[in-house]
């Protein structure tokens, strides 16, 4: 049995499955262009405790975008929940999906958004996987979804179609073109470290053929 067989056949088991929910989940406070908390008790073996999980109504994707010059395009842009500059990539945000929403919406809103952010658009945008946003608290687009999934795509031959949307006024944002050959080195610098951006960029530079695993 391999290590993804062993997993699945764990995670199948019943005590995998989660504590009884007592009573019924609340609804709480809103996180503007975010989500909302749910707050809930669930029966454990150490009595009935208290949980909070946070919904994020707005999807989450992430984009390793190559322009037509072999330039990948980056972020410098504060950011609220760190209260800093962060390194990263577009578009993040794609406004609000619906928990059903198919992969296929998922792509269309992800280059409606790109487009709109950078004004590079006419690319060819492939699906690179999903990552799970911390497991301990996130639950993604409604209360019965199991987790918040940052989408992770990588877009090559995209050119300049249109101008980018200005930054509204309470965003600091600069783009940053990076070479292809150069990103390798952006990524062991320590600044690039958005979970999603850094991940995305990985899957990518396999996709594209820059980093290659190595067998010993």
């Amino acid at each position: 049995m391999n290590a993804i067989q062993k997993f699945r056949e764990l995670s199948s088991e019943d005590r995998f499955k989660g504590w009884p929910v007592v009573g019924k989940p609340e609804l709480g406070l809103k996180i503007p262009y975010f989500g909302q908390v749910l707050n809930y008790k669930l029966r454990t073996p150490n009595g009935v405790q208290d949980y909070t999980s946070i919904i994020r109504q707005f999807g989450w994707s992430m984009c390793f975008g190559l322009t037509t010059n072999q330039e990948v395009v980056t972020l410098c842009q504060w950011k609220p929940g760190v209260n800093q500059a962060t390194w990263e990539m577009p578009p993040g945000g794609i406004g609000k999906i619906s928990p059903t929403a198919s992969l296929e919406e998922i792509k269309e809103k992800t280059q409606q958004t790109y487009l709109k952010e950078t004004g590079l658009g006419n690319g060819e945008f492939t699906y690179l996987g999903h990552i799970m946003i911390e497991t301990g608290k996130y639950r993604g687009a409604g209360p019965d979804d199991h987790g918040l999934k940052a989408h992770l795509f990588l877009a090559t031959h995209l050119s300049q179609i249109q101008d980018a949307r200005d930054p509204a006024l309470n965003e600091v944002m600069e783009t940053i073109l990076v070479p292809l050959d150069e990103f390798p080195e952006v990524l062991a610098c320590g600044d690039f470290a958005e979970e999603s951006a850094v991940v995305c960029a990985y899957k990518a530079l396999l996709a594209l053929g820059v980093l290659r695993w190595t067998k010993k």
